[in-house]
């Protein structure tokens, strides 16, 4: 009985794969769309210091950063520029953090021509970089970034998320707000095209926009609202851990 059986799901197994060709053999790998090639500018960056900027008062506040280094036979290099330049401006957009650049970069193609602007030794500098196209497992832009671009587009009004900095900016030819979250309490800064300050201060807990003025209201809650998006995404686990029973120790009579 037992060997009717073999031989019957032997010939069972034979018929099927007589029926599907394809049966019996390794799945085939699924064929994904490449990625666009990123534009590459070749360079690391980071926040200038205090005393840095204190140097520089045609630096508008809280923009730019310095140049930590330069690649190698990379466009950045290739440009001219040199570690310590400090970067401020690419073509119209103020530079407010490495997550916009980043952005920023996401959105050009390599062979683009940008303008570069900032300072050396104290210096205006601006130059002109033609973008290289990122090398194989290297980030545009070296760094935690971790942001996400909103909207907008290297001409006209830019959102961006900075998740690892926890803040939102928006940057236009009407000026910067940036958006700041600590825990519950959210930061509002507002300047204008001439770098005045319009507008400073915290966001009431009932999240009333009264205080800010009204030409801001739509975007400050807009870039609260991403904020919010970005950082419960970052945080919220994909499972919830499953709780740990331990059982009551058995006492010995």
């Amino acid at each position: 009985m037992k060997t009717l059986l073999i031989i019957a799901m032997l010939l069972g197994r034979s018929l099927v794969a007589a029926a599907d060709p394809a049966a019996g053999k390794d799945p085939q790998p699924l064929q994904r769309n490449p990625q666009p090639p990123h534009a590459w500018l070749g360079l690391e960056v980071a926040k200038p210091d205090p005393s840095i900027t204190a140097q520089l008062p045609s630096l508008p506040p809280g923009m730019g950063f310095v140049v930590k280094s330069v690649d190698e036979n990379g466009p950045a290099k290739t440009a001219g520029l040199q570690a310590a330049d400090l970067l401020w401006k690419l073509d119209d957009q103020m530079l407010v953090n490495e997550g916009q650049l980043a952005a920023l970069l996401r959105l050009a193609k390599p062979s683009d021509e940008i303008i570069l602007a900032g300072f050396r030794d104290g210096k205006p500098l601006e130059v002109t970089l033609k973008l290289g196209r990122a090398p194989i497992m290297k980030r545009p832009v070296s760094g935690d970034l971790d942001s996400v671009l909103l909207s907008g587009d290297c001409g006209g009004p830019m959102r961006v998320v900075n998740v690892a900095q926890r803040l939102a900016t928006y940057s236009t030819d009407e000026g910067t707000a940036v958006v700041r979250r600590d825990g519950d309490v959210y930061t509002v800064k507002i300047d204008g095209p001439k770098d005045e300050l319009i507008y400073q201060g915290d966001l009431p807990a009932d999240g009333s926009l009264d205080k800010i003025p009204e030409a801001w209201r739509r975007r400050i809650h807009a870039l609260r609202r991403g904020l919010d998006h970005a950082l419960e995404d970052r945080v919220m686990p994909s499972r919830q851990p499953r709780p740990r029973v331990v059982p009551p120790a058995t006492q010995n009579p």
